[in-house]
């Protein structure tokens, strides 16, 4: 797992281990650009929870979504 996808995983709250949850901690902390790019991935998190979790996707772009996911993890 690369650096920016375990920034993703810890905004997502998904790093259960607590070295890497320190890890990230500590190189947002150091890393202006690494915390910018946590700051940026927050505040998009927060503004799609905000905005759109009251709405229901629609099922033809669901099914959309799912063919794109299970296509691309095939390859």
């Amino acid at each position: 797992m690369d650096l920016l996808e375990e920034i993703t995983c810890y905004v997502d709250g998904e790093l259960k281990d607590e070295n890497n949850c320190c890890r990230i901690q500590q190189l947002i902390a150091d890393d202006c650009m690494m915390r910018n790019e946590y700051l940026v991935q927050k505040c998009i998190k927060d503004l799609l929870g905000k905005r759109f979790s009251s709405s229901q996707i629609p099922s033809g772009l669901r099914e959309k979504i799912l063919l794109h996911i299970s296509s691309n993890s095939n390859n």
